[in-house]
């Protein structure tokens, strides 16, 4: 019959795997139910209740009810169950082969237990290098503890796994001759050692004889063979659950630590919360000698009171590589930040589980991962409905995020008892946080989110509420205006986005998409959108019935006319938009606009899938002014085949003889606009500065109205027009850089791209040259072919090259 102590670990197994964390009578039959549906075989309610103290135990468990119990935590055969009774088996001596023996069964079976509740696969986690480090320091001196001390989720336990693997039991580890032993906190403060010293309780599990003296004897082991005796115990936080258990358990380890005195022989690590080491600390802080026995670590925050820092980039990089084939590069900044908290990373693993072909490179999946987060800790939760009103209060108390992140602990004082065990719920899951701080001369307590993107979630819901949940344009404009200069500002609008697109409200998109933003923050916003559709998308494909009803993409085209090539959140929009493409005209339109994209890359291969891509769109095409098709398959055609008869050149000949002036006030429409642009970029391969200007001309003749607004179209076209009369030297190129300077840096009228930001540098440089400033026309057009090279369009490179070129053959310098 097994020990005791084997049915105390089942207990604790059985209730990981059902994911208790705390256990009542009724979980008592959804066990048993669990069990029969898993193995086939029976165990009664009863006898759980038995198992897990919620009825007298008359008589022995039956070992049918052992090993059905061992096969349901992972148990299957006769041998691990056998070593699992000897894991446990009560023999007492001193020999030290014996103990080390011990220890180490100790240890694996920790760390198989750490390993099977891992919430990623436990080979794609990775050691932490600061652990090593702070590690072998501690090993080294004179203090006698430590703790790795963070918040709920970083890691601490996969941290300590690692350590012990690296440090003491691969072949080849430096501590091989030391002893360690690695064991979960319930296995060594439970109810059956409740009346043992921890010396009495370490002695017990290594087997050592009761009367012997633990320091002693590892002081002489320390001294004969140099070995070092290392006590590392995880999961302390879980275990200290009220106001009972605490302090005995508190008292258990500072006994201990009092009892090493001077001892560097033994060790002791100890896995903390933030929370619980606060106050553990406030029982030794008055205590100089334990003070002066404790190692903090050398990453210790006190604001945080963590020693455990976010997870380095090259960390980052290692686990991402393994759960993801993606180039990292590629991935999105903020994810990046993200990922350095290990917390995370579970939820990213999911999604990857989830949804293996799906890629994003904005935001897209930083939020998910805070919404899968916020939904398991606080609305799939026990006191959900008090979680989420404690927290709203928290915003509430904030003033909305206008002022601050935190709230004086004196200001929820009337709140606490309501909420007493919601507060403490969020505190022990890392939602919340208590920090002390000292304004003139006394301590104060705060409260706050230990993640700011928690906080901006829950400012959201607040302020989607207070808005009677309309996301119109009053609460777009309010958001834009109440928190300018708020960094909260902008994903207070992502959120809207989000929530928008899940619950298929596309035309409320427009709203937001109104109000003043940069055009970077524009491209990026509809990039999010973007991603948020095809991820919908491959959730329920009908969502694209609700954009085609909705007409979403009209939307998107009307604020994609400003035609961004330098920005690469623009050109990853319309791609990832073509993935959700209604039509044959919606698609058309976002293929014609990377088609420039790619004539201008100049590259070949781009050209040609381009091609390949808009083959079906080819009957579409031909019933626009200048056909994209065509004109690409002009320029693929002149650059890698044989010119083909094509009408592309002719329609441009026809449409610069139309000098008849329309009456029309109408702009043109977004197809006309990015027909236009193929105009320009048929005469960038064929034509010459002097079309330009007549083509200019024509859309001047047919579009008036273009003359008296400011629009970053205009600004685009006015560009041109400048470049063209620089590049000719004609007197009206003074004049026009004049007013285009002007318009450019006037960002109230006209939100300007950087693509024509960029061209203006083109146009300082050919004017540089034009009145023989050569140094400065040479910076200028270094620093635009910097910006052309950034972004892959070499044919902008290659005329600023001939402009470099001609300028030396002006000076005479040839080397």
């Amino acid at each position: 019959m097994p020990h005791t102590l084997i049915l105390q670990e089942l207990k604790r197994l059985i209730l990981l795997k059902n994911g208790l964390k705390t256990v009542s009578p009724s979980d008592c039959k959804l066990i048993s139910l669990a069990i029969q549906k898993e193995l086939k075989k029976n165990v009664s309610e009863t006898t759980i209740k038995r198992l897990l103290g919620f009825a007298n135990i008359k008589h022995k468990f039956s070992q049918f009810t052992i090993n059905t119990l061992m096969e349901y935590v992972g148990y299957i055969d006769e041998s691990q169950i056998e070593s699992a009774s000897a894991f446990l088996k009560l023999d007492f001596g001193e020999d030290i082969e014996q103990i080390r023996d011990k220890a180490d069964r100790i240890t694996n079976y920790t760390l198989l237990s750490i390993k099977n509740r891992c919430s990623v696969p436990y080979e794609m986690t990775v050691p932490r290098r600061f652990a090593k480090h702070d590690f072998e320091y501690f090993r080294s001196s004179k203090f006698s503890y430590t703790a790795f001390i963070s918040q709920p989720g970083y890691g601490k336990s996969i941290l300590v796994s690692h350590l012990v693997q690296e440090m003491f039991l691969e072949t080849g580890a430096p501590y091989q001759k030391d002893i360690v032993m690695l064991i979960n906190a319930d296995h060594i403060f439970n109810k059956e050692l409740a009346e043992l010293t921890l010396e009495e309780r370490i002695k017990l599990k290594l087997g050592l004889l009761p009367k012997t003296n633990l320091i002693s004897f590892f002081n002489e082991q320390w001294q004969k063979n140099g070995i070092k005796f290392f006590l590392i115990v995880d999961g302390i936080s879980d275990l200290i659950i009220n106001k009972t258990t605490k302090p005995k358990i508190f008292d258990r380890i500072i006994d201990f630590i009092a009892c090493i005195e001077q001892s560097e022989s033994v060790k002791l690590i100890i896995n903390m919360r933030s929370t619980t080491w606060s106050r553990f600390y406030e029982k030794i802080r008055h205590a100089y000698f334990l003070k002066s026995k404790l190692f903090t670590g050398n990453y210790f925050n006190i604001k945080d009171t963590s020693n455990v820092p976010p997870l380095t980039e090259l960390e980052v990089q290692q686990i991402f590589n393994l759960m993801s084939p993606v180039d990292y590069c590629k991935i999105s900044d903020s994810l990046k930040t993200q990922l350095k908290f290990p917390f995370h990373i579970q939820w990213y693993y999911q999604l990857k589980e989830e949804y293996p072909d799906f890629e994003s490179y904005t935001n897209i999946i930083f939020f998910e991962i805070i919404a899968r987060f916020i939904n398991e800790k606080v609305y799939n939760a026990t006191y959900s409905t008090e979680k989420v009103l404690f927290c709203k209060k928290m915003v509430y108390l904030t003033n909305y995020g206008r002022k601050t992140h935190k709230v004086l602990k004196t200001e929820l004082i009337k709140e606490l008892p309501v909420f007493k065990n919601a507060y403490m719920q969020l505190i022990a899951d890392g939602i919340l946080m208590e920090e002390k701080q000292e304004e003139n001369g006394f301590p104060v307590e705060y409260v706050r989110f230990i993640q700011p993107h928690i906080f901006e979630y829950f400012l959201f819901i607040e302020l989607y509420d207070l808005f009677d949940q309309k996301l119109d344009d009053k609460f777009f404009l309010s958001i834009n205006n109440e928190y300018v200069g708020n960094q909260s500002r902008f994903q207070l609008l992502q959120w809207a986005a989000r929530l928008l697109v899940k619950l298929n409200k596309f035309e409320e998109l427009n709203a937001l998409l109104e109000i003043e933003l940069s055009n970077y923050e524009k491209n990026y916003l509809i990039y999010f959108i973007a991603e948020n559709l095809s991820y919908r998308y491959k959730i329920d494909p009908k969502v694209i019935d609700h954009v085609k009803e909705q007409n979403l993409h009209r939307t998107f085209m009307k604020h994609l006319v400003h035609f961004d090539f330098v920005d690469s959140c623009y050109r990853e929009a319309i791609t990832c938009l073509i993935e959700v493409a209604d039509s044959e005209q919606t698609a058309l339109f976002y293929h014609a606009t990377l088609g420039i994209f790619d004539c201008l890359s100049l590259n070949k291969d781009q050209i040609a899938e381009r091609l390949t891509q808009m083959k079906a769109l080819k009957n579409e095409a031909s019933t626009w002014i200048i056909s994209p098709y065509d004109a690409i398959s002009l320029i693929y055609s002149h650059f890698w085949g044989q010119d083909e008869p094509n009408e592309v050149l002719d329609n441009i000949e026809n449409f610069k003889k139309q000098l008849h002036f329309s009456n029309t006030k109408a702009l043109p429409c977004t197809r006309e606009a990015l027909a236009y642009l193929y105009m320009f970029l048929v005469n960038t391969f064929y034509g010459n500065a002097e079309e330009s200007i007549k083509i200019i001309a024509g859309i001047a003749h047919q579009y008036p109205a273009l003359n008296s607004v400011r629009t970053p179209y205009t600004a685009y076209l006015l560009s041109l027009l400048t470049l063209a009369h620089a590049r000719l030297n004609t007197e009206k190129a003074d004049q026009l850089q004049l007013v285009l300077s002007h318009l450019i840096e006037d960002e109230v009228r006209v939100n300007s791209t950087l693509y024509a930001q960029s061209l203006l540098l083109s146009v300082k440089a050919e004017q540089s040259k034009n009145k023989g400033n050569y140094s400065e026309s040479l910076l200028y057009a270094e620093e635009f072919s910097k910006i052309q090279e950034r972004n892959d369009l070499a044919m902008h490179q290659l005329n600023m090259y001939r402009l470099i070129l001609s300028i030396y053959k002006e000076l005479n310098i040839f080397d």
